[in-house]
């Protein structure tokens, strides 16, 4: 096996044991324990990472980027934004079920560590921050309303309804296996938001 192999293997290997221990144990798990149920040493894990921060904010850039691969196929540019929005949106759902219990107690134990840590809040932050303005540039440049095609959906506008179908979205499935019908109202709360669009540039909302 190559260097380049051999590296991106224990990269591999010291992702889904961070994961893996997280989820288990929280944010307070020790880098040894995580180095050794991924067969490595901790020097594997400054060596690759730089820190447990950098670890910890790897993992979930890890899972974000494989649920971007099912929500970015390569959209139509000719789709209106309520079409985006509910493709979206159900895609969303469909890869979200299929998050294991082990990936979604990650997600709670680092956000709730970061409460309690300021740069990996602020690594955190900068990482969401990516997450919201790639799905903003997915929603930019949509026909609003096919009755009015000219009117297409500003940068501004993107970005806002991006920042609320993210809220909608993660809190939503927050409630998921809690509360029947979570599927559906997520989906009809985050196509409400093309009312984001609908108001007269420079208006506030309620006018």
């Amino acid at each position: 096996m190559k260097r380049a192999q051999a590296r991106e293997a224990n990269r591999r290997a010291l992702l889904k044991a961070a994961s893996d221990l997280m989820a288990r144990e929280g944010a307070a798990v020790r880098l040894e324990a995580i180095a050794e149920a991924a067969g490595l040493t901790t020097g594997a894990i400054y060596s690759i990472f730089g820190s447990k921060n950098d670890l910890m904010v790897a993992v979930l850039a890890d899972q974000i980027s494989r649920m971007d691969l099912a929500l970015h196929p390569g959209y139509d540019p000719a789709l209106p934004l309520p079409a985006v929005i509910d493709r979206y949106v159900q895609t969303w759902i469909a890869t979200y079920r299929g998050y294991s219990k082990a990936q979604t107690a990650f997600e709670l134990q680092l956000l709730l560590s970061a409460l309690d840590n300021g740069g990996l809040r602020h690594r955190l932050a900068d990482l969401l921050d990516a997450e919201i303005s790639q799905l903003a540039r997915l929603l930019e440049d949509r026909v609003i309303d096919p009755v009015r095609p000219s009117e297409r959906t500003t940068p501004e506008q993107g970005l806002a309804i991006a920042k609320a179908m993210k809220a909608v979205l993660t809190g939503f499935g927050l409630r998921e296996p809690f509360m029947t019908g979570v599927t559906e109202l997520a989906r009809q709360s985050c196509l409400a938001l093309t009312a984001l669009a609908g108001q007269p540039h420079g208006a506030p909302a309620g006018h």
